[in-house]
């Protein structure tokens, strides 16, 4: 596998679920990467203003804005989700999508821009996915995986963060994948203590029991 050109994104919302739940900021990061090199070539970063449902202004939960820092004051002036994800979209154009957790945050896209239903029939990659491909015994949640190949995580659950952080953690799993011949393009994870809730257009499911290992 040689150098490829790949946009990894990442999303906050107002809660876990795309359909009752909103996106309050969006982050990506185009990059050119190869063995064990990465070449930066952009950034993409914005909040994204709440809509107004059944006549009420959607709100952040406390508990979200404990956990990201976004407030609604930060939110204030910010573009519509439709423009939001247009830009997105122009912005990865022409290269594979990379996100740890890739259904969640294609599923987002997918309910909030009806136009974008197909983004996740592009190539993307899932760091997530890849993470418990070559290290199924282990831990897939973010902090984890990047403590795990030292790999600095700071500002946890702010979408520019998380997407420095996706971005190594992908160069360094790009590589053990390719090693160990593991097949990981457009590839998501169903498990037990996790279950996939949304499967992106044109992915393969690949079933991991802890008890037999991938199914």
């Amino acid at each position: 596998m040689n150098a490829e050109i790949i946009t990894v994104i990442d999303i906050e919302t107002t809660g876990l679920y795309p359909t009752t739940d909103h996106i309050t900021e969006i982050a990506a990061i185009r990059a050119e990467v190869g063995p064990g090199w990465i070449r930066e070539i952009g950034r993409f970063q914005t909040f994204v203003a709440l809509p107004t449902v059944n006549g009420e202004a959607v709100e952040i939960p406390p508990e979200i804005t404990e956990l990201t820092g976004i407030s609604a004051e930060d939110l204030r002036g910010a573009p519509h989700i439709d423009c939001a994800l247009s830009t997105l979209w122009y912005f990865t154009r022409m290269s594979c999508v990379v996100a740890h957790n890739a259904p969640f945050d294609l599923a987002f896209i997918a309910e909030k821009h009806r136009q974008l239903a197909g983004f996740g029939a592009l190539p993307f990659a899932c760091t997530r996915a890849m993470s418990r491909l070559v290290d199924p015994d282990e831990s897939a949640r973010l902090a984890d995986v990047c403590a795990r190949y030292g790999v600095e995580l700071n500002g946890h659950h702010r979408a520019m963060n998380d997407v420095e952080a996706t971005l190594q953690l992908y160069a360094i799993l790009r590589e053990k994948a390719k090693s160990a011949g593991t097949d990981y393009r457009n590839v998501v994870v169903d498990s037990a203590e996790r279950p996939l809730t949304y499967t992106p257009p044109g992915a393969r499911v690949i079933t991991i029991d802890k008890t037999k290992g991938v199914a």
